[in-house]
């Protein structure tokens, strides 16, 4: 339902916009017959439309999809509540998401973590902020990512279970909650098989299934953490 109401909907919305808006002005401009002068115009509106919605909708959804992860979760026998606004997220990663296309995408593990960081800021655990924090760095996950990519793809991605693992491992081995760390227990096996499951059933129902897999996959993760 969250991915339906705040991913499909605008972004289907939005397509409708765009049409809309290109539709409007090559009609008004076959009309008038003035050969592309008021239908470009509109075609370049429609376009921004679409420029600010692919930016804009990604995010919104993003925000509600932190409050759906942390609201079901519980760390320590205490549930945890996400307190963040889309335009907090947008304002916090906006730096983050033009270092990335800078760098082609080299920044990438420095965004992340510090998305983590910005994550926890607004997430109240038995009703407090500020209890949970992260210590990661981005430097380390760039190795982890790097080594993980090169060994994915020398086995044909066969590695990319330990690569899932190895990440699951760095965020919550720098987690702390009041200043107690956690750690994780990796099950490579165990994560290929719940993806396989995932990647076969969605693949059977055309799609349906997924959010159910992705749910899994939590699961899944929040059974190794201690």
């Amino acid at each position: 339902a969250t991915y339906l109401l705040y991913m499909m909907a605008p972004m289907f919305a939005s397509y409708v916009a765009v049409m809309a808006v290109m539709g409007i002005g090559a009609g008004i401009d076959n009309l008038a017959g003035t050969r592309g002068v008021i239908a470009i115009p509109f075609m370049l509106l429609g376009g921004l439309i679409l420029l600010a919605a692919l930016i804009a909708v990604p995010l919104f959804f993003m925000n509600k999809f932190l409050g759906f992860y942390f609201e079901a979760l519980t760390l320590d026998g205490q549930r945890c509540n996400y307190v963040g606004t889309a335009g907090g997220l947008l304002k916090s990663q906006f730096i983050n998401i033009l270092l990335i296309m800078i760098t082609f995408g080299i920044y990438t593990p420095w965004a992340l973590v510090n998305l983590k960081k910005w994550t926890y800021e607004n997430v109240e655990v038995g009703g407090q902020r500020g209890r949970l924090t992260f210590d990661g760095d981005g430097g380390t996950l760039f190795g982890t990512y790097l080594l993980g990519a090169i060994l994915t793809y020398c086995t044909l991605g066969i590695y990319g279970a330990w690569l899932a693992n190895d990440i699951f491992a760095f965020y919550w081995d720098n987690t702390r909650l009041d200043g107690r760390g956690f750690s994780f227990k990796k099950d490579p096996g165990g994560f290929l098989g719940t993806y396989i499951l995932t990647v076969l059933l969605s693949y059977c129902t055309l799609g349906i299934y997924l959010p159910w897999g992705i749910c899994n996959l939590f699961k899944w993760e929040a059974e190794r953490v201690t």
